[in-house]
């Protein structure tokens, strides 16, 4: 059974300086300008989000230039500094298939007695990561696909390894000669023996774990046939050995947002409606790429799209973070059965890429709409020690509709309690320390 495992025990203090670009605080006279162009935004020069939700706050495992990184958070919106050691990097073994850069695919998160009843593995091992492996160093790229269609060109297969801390890892060896899990052109489950439908790259292992002894990996390729991206699924009954069981999902009809191809999917059980929800990246007959959504009540076949238009696209502004690609999408299921978050890498024109949140409320889960709460307010000195005066970050929402006003009132007050209770010190997380709210963090 999948259950929560507990958070990372604490790394040596002090944390050191941010390799990804963290938040940025503007100038006052920016902010206006600021606060559209960074609707969204969470974390710059960072990509490939992947987000859970543990006991005690969440941790978000990314990729930062050819390596994993990984930061906790209390709420999901803002972020610590990376943990030390990096929790993966590009293997030193010259026949590896991941030589080159690793990037964060997936992670499932085990109980003791749960782990070690899967493949003789240690019961402390309660993170499972799936990652893509290169030996392209383009690859090391948090978007390749951003720039150019070179980008299908870039071989990289998937691979596993399992952690006792979720920061310190050992890969897991697949069947394939190089050490993946699967290889390029391999048999599918009652198909041609001579070559399955992928090309250059069996990418992006999203995990399901349907049942005990039923996982179940969807994975992007580059059709030859068709020339464009699909999506397929392989099986497991341990994780770690998989057998491909064909295409799940493929390119829409000419003039959608996806007639170029689909990739990156995302796949989450919907606990309200009992069905399986697939976020991925569509790409158009342009090579823009945005996110649309398809259902399959079983998960393995029937994957139809919800909309013939995409879920969340590009921001129309031109100096956005996000203003030529959105994708490399994160579903997240939140308390309320109907209340989504879906993280996802979004490129500017400037080509760097960074990583924001959108929600989607209510019935449907038909539309997506990019967070606020990440404007920042000019800052302000707290008196909370005596005379010692605090430069404050407050992180607040301005949409104007009565549900955030009141959560963000009650964010408010939460955080006036933690300031009154923890007061200019360093404190921990279940294991992971970070900085009071009101430390202020200045990013060049």
């Amino acid at each position: 059974m999948l259950t929560a495992a507990p958070l990372l025990s604490p790394p040596p203090p002090p944390p050191r300086c941010h390799v990804a670009i963290p938040l940025r605080c503007h100038a006052p006279t920016q902010q206006v300008a600021a606060a559209a162009a960074d609707r969204g935004l969470l974390l710059r020069g960072a990509g490939s989000p992947v987000v859970k939700r543990a006991p005690g706050g969440w941790l978000l495992w990314y990729q930062c230039g050819a390596r994993v990184a990984l930061a906790a958070s209390t709420d999901g919106l803002r972020w610590g500094p990376p943990v030390e050691p990096d929790p993966l990097v590009a293997s030193t073994d010259w026949w590896a298939f991941d030589t080159a850069a690793v990037r964060p695919s997936d992670v499932l998160l085990f109980s003791g007695p749960d782990a070690s009843a899967r493949s003789g593995f240690p019961s402390s091992a309660v993170y499972w990561l799936y990652y893509s492996g290169s030996t392209d160093e383009r690859f090391g790229s948090p978007f390749p696909a951003a720039a150019a269609a070179a980008a299908e060109d870039v071989p990289a297969l998937p691979g596993l390894a399992i952690s006792q801390d979720g920061r310190h890892w050992a890969r897991i060896e697949g069947d394939h000669h190089t050490g993946a899990l699967l290889g390029v052109g391999e048999e599918e489950e009652g198909g041609d023996p001579r070559r399955g439908w992928e090309a250059r790259c069996v990418a992006a292992p999203k995990v399901v774990l349907h049942a005990e002894g039923d996982l179940r990996m969807y994975y992007h390729s580059f059709d030859e046939m068709s020339q464009r991206h699909a999506i397929g699924l392989a099986r497991s009954k341990d994780g770690v050995r998989w057998r491909k069981a064909g295409k799940v999902l493929e390119g829409g009809k000419a003039g959608s947002f996806d007639e170029g191809g689909v990739r990156h999917g995302h796949v989450v059980r919907d606990r309200a409606a009992g069905r399986y929800v697939m976020v991925y990246e569509g790409v158009d007959a342009n090579g823009r790429v945005s996110i649309g959504m398809a259902v399959s009540e079983d998960g393995l076949k029937g994957w139809r799209r919800s909309s013939e238009l995409p879920i969340l696209r590009p921001s129309d502004d031109d100096e956005g973070w996000d203003s030529t690609v959105v994708g490399s999408p994160c579903l997240v299921q939140m308390d309320g059965a109907y209340d989504w978050r879906m993280y996802y890498t979004g490129v500017g024109r400037d080509g760097e890429a960074a990583i924001g949140m959108a929600y989607s409320e209510g019935h449907g889960l038909q539309k997506f709409e990019k967070w606020d709460a990440v404007l920042i307010v000019p800052l302000m000195a707290l008196w909370v020690t005596g005379s010692i005066p605090i430069l404050a970050n407050l992180f607040f929402s301005r949409r104007i509709t009565t549900t955030v006003k009141r959560r963000t009132e009650k964010t408010i007050d939460c955080m006036k309690k933690e300031r009154d209770a923890q007061p200019l010190k360093w404190h921990q997380m279940d294991g992971l320390p970070r900085l009071p709210f009101l430390e202020y963090r200045h990013s060049p």
